[in-house]
């Protein structure tokens, strides 16, 4: 519980930039961040490898490097309150030292009709894409959800 209350805090201080963000992270407008165009999406239809065992927070990496211009796509889940209060949005987004790092929390979104969110634990889905126009693509890709790394992996093999 004082998780969502501190990332609901975080949420309503305003819309201040984040790691170079012209936009803020909630939105699904493309952002220009250390050379790369990152689009976050609160919605992910397709399926994720290993999200087959129940709700738990997981990512997946899926490259697209021979592409013009060279692309990353992160999809995932990340477990927290209730969909009609809370939803997935992108905290952090960097490149440096060949690292991509991608940090991706849940907020508040809005308030429920009688002012009080349920107290249930639920999966949002989302999706990153990346496009590597003016940078080169790095050698690994980093996702975490809040603190906890769910995602590390090499992007030659992801």
């Amino acid at each position: 519980m004082r998780r969502r209350t501190l990332l609901a805090a975080a949420s309503a201080a305003g819309s201040v930039p984040l790691a170079g963000c012209p936009t803020p992270p909630w939105s699904e407008d493309p952002a220009q961040i250390d050379g790369v165009t990152v689009t976050f999406r609160r919605v992910y239809d397709g399926a994720i490898e290993g999200h087959d065992h129940g709700p738990r927070d997981v990512a997946a990496l899926r490259p697209a490097l021979d592409a013009d211009p060279p692309r990353l796509s992160v999809v995932g889940v990340i477990l927290d309150g209730a969909r009609e209060c809370y939803g997935a949005t992108l905290r952090e987004a960097s490149l440096a030292d060949d690292i991509l790092e991608l940090r991706i929390a849940t907020v508040r979104t809005s308030d429920s009709a009688a002012g009080v969110c349920p107290d249930v634990g639920q999966t949002h889905p989302y999706s990153v894409a990346v496009s590597f126009r003016d940078a080169a693509v790095p050698e690994r890709a980093v996702v975490r959800h809040g603190d906890e790394t769910v995602l590390d992996e090499l992007v030659a093999t992801g």
